[in-house]
């Protein structure tokens, strides 16, 4: 007998141990797996990067290399030396970038410079994106925090091993490049890792996965709670131009981006007027880096000092008058501006690309000059302006994301293949565009590169899939392009005035050519834009819509076409470079060619954008994922601390259930009846019977200590005794008892006391 007890005896720390063993090695697993997918968000923010600007594969390699780097090195070197080696890491990605990319590595530590002030700039809210070398800097970025992650992870040092990751990851946050979605997966990766670290280290069970569930879910919470981001600035939206939906406001998105969208609304409202020499396209935005489905403009914008870049030669000049008629978020001014006058340029800012904007919106009245050079387009001098461009035009606008198909090079190569130099294959490839696409406003926006999908695979768009479509073909092919966003040259009501209205936005091309300068190219198709924009203005005259007109165009018919266009086919031309299409307009959301849907005479907006409405509630990947992580959340405090149990033992005090046996509904009255009463005054003692438990509440009510018991308890508890220890009740008797139950609970509903 004892040798049996004492077997037992000594069988049972046997198992308790190899439990703690099995679990201290789950826990590891668990802890490393945390950390690997720590490592990964910040990572795929990079990767993602990297896929529009070039150097992904670098990328990929560094990473597996730091990561079998830390492997080996984890129990062989101490962390200081971990450290060491991580920054020379960092070290030799920018270098292997920067000589992979072709500089030449006496330049290396020039490069520094650049790229530290672009590291300053970035923790103050610079997107990766809009950094001239975005890749440079991300290949140097990603070494150091994966090394140390894993090296740490790898010693079991777990909570230290966060602090790399968790740092690369909120310094992408910063820069606005982190989503939501990512930024919770990181996070809860990161409490992962140290929570299941604790419970490797302090012999905890997995069995309190709840509590770590409900730490994630809390940790979400606090993290969606936090709603503004140190150095990361407010999106300016107030200077996105146009109402929500509109094409303007789709093409001038926020201050350094320009999107694409499927069907867009348009609103016929006058935006300004311009006194100008000659007719021109007023330019409000220029971009060079395409992501696949939008436009991001690089380089940090710098104060107006009173003087703006010339382009290398010109064969004139053009002075406008800009005079906003609403608020206005953008500068128009004719391509290419040298000089601005007024008020205005006190807090006007100037892209790298030489295009203004106002700090803050233009008020209506507030006029400014501007004085832009005239680039010569002679087709013959052009044919001739040759490939020499200089580096910071190639570095910057030929730019393709690393995904370009070879379907749409090959395709782009078919378009292009007469052409004996840059200035015939831009005109190559207008031509194409202009007479193979459809002008349409019905157009849903491909899920994959925009570029290549408008090429190789839709019928029809508007101007900005062309635009883009072109940029992006010409970059293909090597001559260096950049997508333009502004407004065409509007209606005009005097010989040197214009009238230009929110439904005259559009988006065109400029390429460059060697000792000329960025000249425009539209391969829009302009007659189907005419009628949309004649048809759309007369729908809002005849809706009364009230901004829509000033007192010269006030009942004036609009005439589209009543300008010459330029022609780039014609060798002989020597005039003044003008707009392909004057009076251009954009295409209606919600519509097609005929602008057919009706539009709202408050706002000159079509009606039936029902995504704006309200009426639709749209869940997307990161609404559902932390709709989980907050079930997940829920359900595993609820679990953690009994609430089920809780919730169902205060119900049952209030509902008795199915009434199947009458003993078993008896015992169970009484059982209510305890807990209603040990809530009311106190509960009954292990010793205690329970007639002796009634007894004794009694014996407390007659001393004045508490409110008197009901009398029919004694009923409930002769029932209970006798379905327990006698002969059984009745049916009768069963629900006699269960009625002074509910009763007595009923009476107890306006005062619930706490959860027990």
């Amino acid at each position: 007998m004892s040798t049996d007890a004492s077997g037992r005896a000594g069988e049972r720390p046997i198992s308790l141990e190899t439990d703690r063993v099995a679990d201290a090695g789950a826990a590891r697993s668990i802890a490393l797996l945390c950390v690997l997918v720590l490592t990964a968000s910040y990572v795929s923010v990079l990767y993602g990067i990297t896929q529009v600007v070039g150097g992904s594969r670098a990328l990929f390699a560094v990473v597996v290399v730091m990561l079998v780097g830390a492997t080996v090195l984890a129990r062989l070197i101490r962390p200081w030396t971990a450290a060491a080696l991580a920054l020379a890491a960092a070290g030799v990605g920018f270098a292997y970038y920067l000589t992979s990319a072709g500089v030449d590595p006496s330049v290396v530590i020039m490069a520094a410079d650049t790229i530290v002030s672009d590291t300053v700039a970035l923790a103050t809210g610079l997107p990766i994106l809009q950094m001239v070398q975005a890749g440079i800097w991300t290949l140097g970025f990603a070494p150091a925090p994966v090394f140390l992650s894993w090296y740490l992870a790898m010693r079991g040092r777990y909570g230290l091993g966060v602090v790399p990751g968790g740092a690369a990851l909120g310094f992408l946050v910063l820069t606005g490049d982190a989503g939501t979605l990512v930024t919770v997966v990181g996070t809860l990766a990161a409490i992962g890792a140290v929570a299941a670290g604790e419970l490797e280290h302090r012999g905890g069970s997995l069995r309190q996965a709840d509590l770590l569930a409900a730490l994630f879910a809390l940790a979400v919470v606090l993290s969606l709670s936090v709603t503004v981001v140190p150095g990361q600035p407010a999106a300016p939206t107030h200077l996105s131009q146009g109402e929500p939906g509109t094409l303007e406001a789709t093409l001038d998105t926020a201050p350094q981006r320009s999107g694409i969208a499927g069907e867009v609304d348009l609103s016929p409202a006058v935006r300004f007027t311009v006194e100008s020499d000659q007719r021109s396209y007023w330019r409000t935005g220029v971009y060079d880096r395409f992501t696949g489905d939008g436009w991001v403009r690089t380089g940090r914008s710098s104060r107006y000092d009173g003087h703006l870049a010339s382009p290398p030669s010109d064969v004139g000049t053009i002075e406008q008058t800009i005079t906003p008629e609403t608020e206005l978020g953008v500068m128009p001014v004719a391509p290419q501006p040298i000089a601005l006058e007024g008020d205005v340029t006190r807090r006007t800012t100037v892209s790298q690309h030489g295009q203004p904007r106002p700090d803050a919106p233009l008020s209506a009245g507030e006029r400014y000059t501007v004085v832009s050079s005239v680039v010569d387009s002679d087709p013959a001098a052009l044919r001739t302006a040759g490939t020499d461009y200089p580096d910071s035009v190639t570095d910057r606008y030929l730019q393709l994301p690393e995904s370009t198909s070879s379907e749409f090079q090959a395709r782009t190569a078919e378009i292009t293949a007469d052409a004996e130099n840059p200035y015939e294959t831009a005109v190559a490839i207008e031509r194409h565009l202009e007479s193979s696409k459809e002008y349409s406003l019905s157009v849903s926006k491909p899920d994959g590169n925009v570029a290549e999908e408008f090429t190789t695979e839709m019928e029809a768009g508007y101007c900005v899939y062309f635009a883009t479509a072109m940029t992006q073909m010409l970059r293909a092919e090597g001559v260096p392009a950049r997508y333009v966003t502004g407004y065409t040259s509007g209606e005009q009501v005097d010989d040197d005035t214009y009238v230009v209205r929110g439904l005259d936005a559009h988006a065109w091309v400029e390429v460059y050519f060697p000792e000329h300068g960025w000249v425009q190219f539209d391969p829009t198709p302009s007659d189907s834009r005419d009628a949309v924009h004649t048809d759309r203005l007369e729908q809002a005259r005849d809706a009364g819509i009230e901004n829509v007109d000033t007192d010269e165009t006030d009942d004036e018919p609009s005439d589209p076409t009543g300008d010459e266009s330029i022609d780039h086919s014609e060798p002989e031309s020597n005039e003044t470079p003008g707009p392909d299409d004057p009076n251009e307009s954009t295409p209606a959301a919600q519509g097609n060619e005929t602008n057919e849907t009706p539009s709202d005479p408050a706002t000159g907006t079509g009606g039936s954008d029902s995504a704006n409405d309200g009426s639709l509630v749209t869940i997307t990947r990161e609404t559902a994922a932390l709709g989980l992580v907050a079930l997940v959340g829920l359900a595993a405090g609820a679990r953690r601390t009994n609430a089920a149990t809780r919730l169902r033992r205060v119900l049952g005090i209030y509902w008795h259930g199915r009434r199947r046996d009458p003993d078993r509904d008896a015992e169970h009255a009484f059982t209510r009846l305890e807990r209603l009463l040990a809530r009311q005054y106190r509960p009954r003692r292990r010793s205690e019977s329970a007639r002796a438990y009634l007894h004794a509440l009694s014996i407390a009510a007659d001393a004045g200590d508490a409110t008197p018991i009901d009398t029919r308890t004694e009923r409930v508890v002769d029932y209970y005794e006798r379905a327990t220890y006698g002969t059984g009740v009745s049916r009768t008797e069963a629900d006699e008892a269960i009625a002074i139950v509910d009763d007595l609970a009923r009476a107890q509903l306006p005062v619930l006391g706490r959860l027990r």
